[in-house]
């Protein structure tokens, strides 16, 4: 490993996995040096892709003493164990969206990040984008005046086979359907750029698909100070558009549409996001300034997910 760079182990090997690989290859702060699945084909062959050794268990990895950053990428209901690992070994872990499939669960692995001082945060990406910075700027200069509604809405579709044999749309591994997978970034602006939910209600429904969890959920919102909310996730919008954020004020109104990412090829999105959130959380390690999604904050996002589920009745297993 070459010298100033932190050892990075990737644990997963499926698509989510290669956006780390990739961003652990553009770093400069950090090194590839393990991948971990239980899957002994998948693994080897990633790890000959990016040039790195492949394990199917994370201790063995860990055992090795030249890895300094965990990243998660399984599974959303597999984010657990990995977490745990890391935390046993005291290394440094940052993990994937959603940080694990509901608040009790984030509870659990804030727990025992902290009793063994082990740094940990959450991947949401699309914080560290021009959009969501702008966004936050607007807002937190008051031009919009007092805050009255805000809007999200994610109206995506997905094709039967995304579902079919899959992980997704189970509640054991996704934890959800459309709320938490699809729509979980654009719920994640309204947790970091609005006041904190008060009251909720929700209704979840599968419209469209054969699958375990929802492909629609609508809510509305009061947050703290009065504002009111609304949110749509979907995967049952044929053809699918893009997500859209609006916060109205009494002053006035911003607006952001993406037309771009994601509607119905998430295999073509990009790296940088991922590039951003690795970076970022290694200068906090070396002294720099605090990650901004530590293990709390990914949870607020998780919090809100599960009270719409909650008040929509969903049963999550």
């Amino acid at each position: 490993m070459k010298a100033g760079k932190r050892g990075v182990a990737i644990v997963g090997t499926g698509l989510i996995a290669r956006f780390h690989a990739q961003a652990v290859k553009a770093s400069e702060k950090v090194e590839l040096v393990a991948a971990v699945d239980i899957a002994k084909d998948r693994v080897e062959k990633f790890a000959a892709e990016f040039g790195c050794r492949a394990f199917s268990d994370l201790d063995a990895a860990l055992a090795g003493g030249d890895v300094g950053l965990v990243t998660v990428a399984t599974p959303s209901g597999a984010h657990d164990e990995a977490v745990l690992a890391a935390a046993r070994h005291r290394v440094p872990v940052l993990v994937e969206k959603p940080l694990t499939i509901t608040s009790e669960r984030c509870e659990r692995l804030i727990a025992a990040c902290r009793e063994t001082g082990t740094p940990l945060g959450g991947i949401l990406q699309t914080r560290f984008s021009e959009d969501f910075l702008k966004a936050k700027r607007v807002i937190d200069s008051g031009e919009l005046g007092r805050i009255t509604f805000a809007k999200a809405e994610v109206p995506w579709w997905r094709e039967d086979s995304y579902y079919a044999g899959s992980w997704h749309g189970t509640w054991a591994m996704d934890g959800g359907g459309a709320l938490i997978n699809q729509a979980i970034h654009l719920v994640d602006w309204l947790v970091a750029l609005m006041p904190p939910v008060e009251e909720v209600k929700a209704f979840c429904a599968t419209l469209a698909h054969p699958m375990e969890t929802e492909d629609t959920a609508a809510a509305v919102i009061r947050f703290r100070g009065g504002a009111l909310g609304s949110i749509y996730a979907t995967t049952a919008s044929f053809p699918g558009s893009g997500k859209r954020l609006e916060i109205h004020g009494t002053k006035g109104t911003y607006t952001w549409d993406d037309q771009k990412t994601g509607v119905s090829r998430p295999d073509q999105l990009e790296y940088a996001g991922h590039l951003a959130c690795i970076e970022a959380f290694v200068d906090s390690l070396e002294g720099g300034k605090p990650y901004p999604i530590d293990g709390e904050e990914a949870k607020r996002t998780i919090d809100l997910i599960t009270a719409i589920y909650k008040e929509a009745g969903s049963e999550r297993r």
